[in-house]
């Protein structure tokens, strides 16, 4: 009986239409390998055709196709032309990677990616990579290369490597988790270096999250921080008639059945719209950056904004970004903006306005209310430590102690335990005292 690889050569063979060896005759020894033909879903060139755009490879594989947004074009509540990053917008507060970078803001080219699954694997192919980037005129082009059979895959990665050639920076959305990794390995699949290794990345996702994902992920109705809920909710920009994500991987399987070109059109739109709202999140979180707490549309951003000045060691701006989002926040955000106010005087020395931000933190409690938040634990013990230390108040010192101990458990009670102590016997040997304290008093 012949073994199964000879059985198998003969159904490729004769299914390819080569007639079928004569008993007895030797086959010749040929490999099992499968060209995908793009022929299957229309003639030659004429996928390309019907999509309108322009073949990369002689097969008409692969499909380049160019859409341009005028600079004047809005985008939600931003002109394009706005969208365009340059030199003056301090991208090194989000990543210090990018500051050393030289003339990062040439040619900055925004990248994202449609795959025919999340799972990765050999088997996965990014059937659309799209690129944007702004002209001289401050117009936004995007090119987009499609395959329209995966034989087109090597040609498209030669035709981006192109694009990456000229790119100052690449910007994405999750990129660094996900769009860089997986194109990284097709292009070793395919034994050609990745042109991403020594171009600058810098993956939007991350300085998102803190700007605007911090205070929404605790709410029940949160969209989250995907790129579609920040395009609504910063930029203004409602998409209609959108593919699911979801969805594509079945349009594009559909297309390669059927060769209908319609399918694919929304997964176009879709990927557009991913990169210009790219564009805008980007300029916008910069911009914002830049202008400080003034710019913010609402508190939330300037607490946010805060944390990014404080991380990058600019206290001054993280103080007024603070100071902003407490005169205007509600009671959710002057909490934690009161707290990491109190925190950098304390860093400076400046203990008497940490400890006023610290009781700030207590006045906003209900007087109802028996029980302590963490904040307000925290605020209770910096302000024991305080005046037990500093403004040597003993008595006010005890005050919050007990505040603090009927509110702890576990080791934070032996602490306060001990400090309770501590004070009894210091106020026991003659030291100050100014009267008792509750925390209803100043």
């Amino acid at each position: 009986m012949r073994d199964l690889t000879a059985r198998l050569r003969d159904i490729v063979r004769r299914e390819g239409g080569a007639p079928a060896p004569a008993a007895g005759a030797t086959a010749p020894v040929r490999e099992l390998t499968y060209v995908p033909d793009v022929a299957a879903i229309g003639d030659e060139g004429s996928v390309a055709e019907r999509m309108g755009g322009t073949p990369v490879d002689a097969a008409g594989a692969c499909v380049c196709l160019d859409r341009r947004y005028d600079a004047d074009r809005s985008h939600g509540r931003v002109r394009v032309e706005r969208c365009r990053p340059d030199a003056t917008h301090p991208i090194d507060l989000f990543d210090a990677r990018v500051r050393r970078a030289d003339d990062w803001e040439r040619r900055v080219v925004f990248f994202d990616i449609e795959t025919t699954g999340l799972s990765g694997g050999a088997g996965t192919l990014a059937f659309l990579v799209g690129c944007g980037w702004f002209d001289d005129d401050g117009a936004f082009l995007v090119r987009q290369f499609f395959l329209a059979g995966p034989a087109g895959e090597q040609p498209m990665l030669e035709a981006l490597a192109r694009v990456f050639d000229e790119a100052s920076l690449l910007v994405t959305f999750n990129g660094r988790t996900f769009d860089v990794p997986f194109m990284e390995t097709r292009w070793a699949f395919h034994r050609s270096s990745a042109p991403t290794d020594d171009l600058p990345h810098f993956d939007m996702l991350p300085p998102a999250r803190r700007l605007w994902g911090q205070r929404d992920l605790a709410r029940p109705d949160s969209e989250g921080c995907s790129l579609t809920a920040l395009e609504r909710r910063v930029l203004g920009f409602h998409r209609h008639d959108d593919v699911p994500g979801f969805e594509i991987p079945a349009r594009y399987f559909q297309f390669l059945r059927t060769g209908e070109t319609r399918l694919i059109d929304g997964i176009l739109e879709h990927n557009r719209h991913d990169l210009l709202s790219l564009a805008a999140v980007m300029s916008h979180a910069l911009w914002l950056a830049r202008e400080g707490p003034a710019a913010c549309r609402e508190p939330a951003e300037q607490l946010a904004l805060g944390q990014i000045y404080e991380r990058a060691s600019r206290l001054d701006e993280a103080a007024g970004a603070y100071e902003t989002a407490i005169a205007m926040g509600d009671a959710d955000i002057k909490r934690p903006a009161l707290a990491r106010l109190a925190r950098l005087h304390r860093r400076a020395g400046r203990y008497d306005e940490a400890a006023r931000a610290w009781q700030a933190i207590l006045d906003l409690a209900p007087r109802s209310r028996r029980t302590l938040t963490p904040f307000e634990r925290q605020a209770a013990e910096a302000l024991a430590i305080h005046h037990e230390h500093r403004a040597r108040d003993l008595e006010r010192a005890r005050g919050y102690a007990e505040a603090l101990g009927a509110a702890t458990m576990g080791r934070a009670r032996v602490e306060t335990e001990r400090r309770l102590q501590r004070l009894a016997r210091k106020l026991k040997t003659g030291g100050a005292q100014t009267g008792r304290l509750t925390l209803e008093d100043e």
